[in-house]
């Protein structure tokens, strides 16, 4: 399987923990914020070295007499002279800052356990014994959430557990090679490999037998171990690195979690089932009213009156579809002004990007649009202008030591000694390439280089993702526009609909006069009536199929009890996540969060080189983004 598509897949899975998807905070009004960071040292197999945390007060208003509640020892100010004065576990803060750093030591059991394992050619060894050794090495890494609680689910007690969002990261140095990670992401950059996994401990066990089969491979996602495979030579020692908060965004990630989707599910599949049911109970009927017709036809040739007084209960039944419809059109100028409200919404964003690139000075309508990005796409002074601002700024964020001015000299170099690689043209001006001297003579003295630099600016720029987002663009406008075209038929057709269902109304009155004329076709109504019965017969049949191979598969998955059972826990865990602010204490006035950092007692150097490495190799990946926010945080 692809990483992108693994890593996708994790994501889903982690969908599961529905609060992990916001941050968690002590509720109330809050006097002062208080945030937490804990670190932990690990020995080489997991266990616990040392223990330190880090906290930061603010307060807008100053925090002045604010009062702090800690269990730490050992507490010392780190970023000011601000004096505090201590009382058990308050703290009693004595200064005018808004912001206070402090930190303390703490011997209190952390939330996650962690074992780390090693194995080389099979045999299980403590990690000093194999180091400088060869052979195929497994490292494992186990996790244990101690956050648990017990919940009565359908009269049986449960075990559930506190979902934190836990990243883990293997860091293998240039002796491995064949690495692989089940459930998890391989980058190799130029002398390391990371293996890097996220999820929720604990909580597979916490939804064991409360989802169905047909979602297992969810739960594969869900793990409580976690393994990375290589073959080393001459093994030297990795660093293993764990991070778990409450919430993506404590990690520096996306929020790409949603716990209320699973709720949703859970839901839907109750109305799914209900449905069916109304629906299959009505294909019955019909079946049993289209026997009934035609069995009833032939005793309809004497039954004029009985046709007359159906003759009126059509009447009745036209009624109440105009009314049904008159009530459908009413809805029609909302339903078209929504469209276009979309619509307008739309072009304001594609607007404010494109005046923030500055690629336009003035709003597009919906009447020029297209003329406007067809202009931006001649490729312009205006859009040349924009792409050589966002190419500098691309280049200083790389490139710190690259001046404006130097730009002109790296397209030229690009464009006449690199084959229009930028990046190649850049890297000969940071190595002080000969090349780069004399293309700098060239574009000081001739006219030739100086266009063939604007040439090779247009290049670039062109063939940028932000052209190609433009292009895309203009087709997705064009997409809304015919979109809001086809409300505006669809709401024509309604009321087209309407005017006809009040013309057959009238008509159906002349039809209860007029029944006697009907009276001569009943034997043809009898042929039909049987044909009817046929196919009521075979739309009950296919019904019953679809159910039973379909939805019964997806809905009857999970019973009642189940479904109960497994809203009572994600309700429970959610809440237990919100309530996680703090682990060292906070006062209840306080808005509190707490994240935890793990790493085993190795420099954090080899990460951090890894991560630039794999930004060099694969600049934007979405797991480069990621690896880099997590390696922060193990920067202590």
């Amino acid at each position: 399987m692809k990483k992108s598509l693994r890593f996708a897949s994790a994501a889903l899975a982690l969908t599961l923990a529905a609060g992990c998807a916001m941050p968690a905070f002590a509720a109330g009004k809050s006097s002062f914020s208080k945030s937490e960071t804990v670190y932990a040292v690990m020995n080489g197999d997991g266990s616990i070295k040392s223990t330190t945390v880090s906290e930061h007060l603010y307060s807008a208003s100053g925090l002045a007499n604010v009062t702090d509640k800690t269990t730490l020892t050992d507490i010392q100010n780190t970023e000011s002279d601000a004096e505090f004065t201590q009382n058990g576990e308050e703290l009693v803060w004595n200064t005018n800052d808004t912001d206070v750093y402090y930190k303390g030591n703490t011997d209190k059991a952390l939330p996650i356990d962690v074992k780390v394992t090693y194995a080389l050619d099979g045999q299980e060894a403590a990690l000093e014994d194999i180091i400088g050794k060869s052979g195929h090495l497994t490292v494992t890494v186990n996790l244990k959430n101690n956050e648990t609680d017990t919940v009565n689910v359908n009269g049986k007690d449960r075990t559930i557990v506190t979902p934190l969002i836990t990243a883990v990261g293997v860091i293998l140095g240039g002796d491995a090679s064949n690495v692989t990670a089940e459930h998890g992401m391989i980058e190799s950059a130029a002398k390391s490999s990371v293996a890097a996994f996220v999820t929720l401990p604990g909580v597979k066990d916490s939804l064991s037998g409360l989802l169905p089969d047909e979602v297992d491979s969810i739960e594969d996602y869900l793990q409580d171990t976690v393994t990375v495979e290589a073959d080393v030579e001459d093994f030297t020692c990795p660093q293993v690195m764990v991070a778990c908060a409450t919430s993506t965004a404590a990690l520096g990630t996306s929020n790409v979690f949603d716990l209320s989707s699973i709720n949703d599910l859970t839901d839907g599949i109750n109305q799914l089932n209900d449905a069916m049911s109304q629906l299959m109970d009505g294909a019955s009927q019909l079946v049993d009213g289209t026997s009934q017709l035609a069995g009833g036809v032939l005793a309809l040739l004497d039954g004029a009156n009985t046709l007359n007084n159906g003759a009126a209960a059509l009447n009745d039944g036209l009624g109440q579809l105009t009314n049904g419809l008159d009530t459908l059109s009413a809805n029609n100028a909302a339903l078209n002004a929504g469209a276009q409200q979309v619509a307008d919404g739309v072009l304001a964003s594609a607007n404010k990007t494109l005046k923030e690139g500055g690629l336009i000075d003035e709003d597009m309508t919906w009447s020029n649009y297209e003329a406007v990005i067809d202009n931006i796409l001649t490729m312009n002074d205006k859009t040349l202008a924009a792409g050589r601002k966002k190419m500098v700024r691309t280049i200083w964020e790389q490139a710190p030591s690259f001046k404006d001015s130097q730009l002109d000299l790296a397209l030229y170099l690009s464009a006449t000694k690199t084959n229009h690689d930028l990046e190649a043209a850049l890297k000969l001006m940071q190595n002080y390439d000969p090349s780069m001297l004399c293309g700098l003579v060239q574009l000081l003295t001739s006219e030739d280089a100086k266009n063939t630099a604007k040439a090779e600016l247009k290049y670039q720029v062109e063939n940028s993702q932000d052209m190609a987002d433009i292009r895309a663009l203009k087709t997705s406008l064009s997409q809304i526009q015919f979109f809001v075209s086809s409300v505006n038929q669809y709401t024509a057709g309604v009321q087209t609909a309407a005017d006809g269902a009040h013309s057959a109304k009238d008509g159906s009155a002349q039809l209860a006069a007029g029944t006697k004329t009907l009276y001569d076709g009943v034997n043809t109504l009898n042929t039909g009536a049987g044909q009817l019965n046929d196919g009521a017969g075979q739309l009950n049949d296919g019904l019953n199929q679809f159910n039973e191979e379909g939805i019964s598969k997806l809905t009857g998955a999970l019973d009642q009890d189940q479904l109960h059972g497994l809203k009572t826990v994600l309700d429970e865990m959610t809440d237990r996540l919100n309530d996680y602010t703090s682990f060292a204490g906070a006062p209840d006035d306080a808005e509190s969060s707490v994240k935890f950092v793990y790493k085993t007692a190795e420099t954090v150097a080899a990460a951090d080189t890894t991560a630039a490495e794999t930004e060099t190799v694969k600049e934007g990946n979405i797991f480069t983004r990621l690896w880099q926010r997590i390696v922060n945080l193990f920067k202590f």
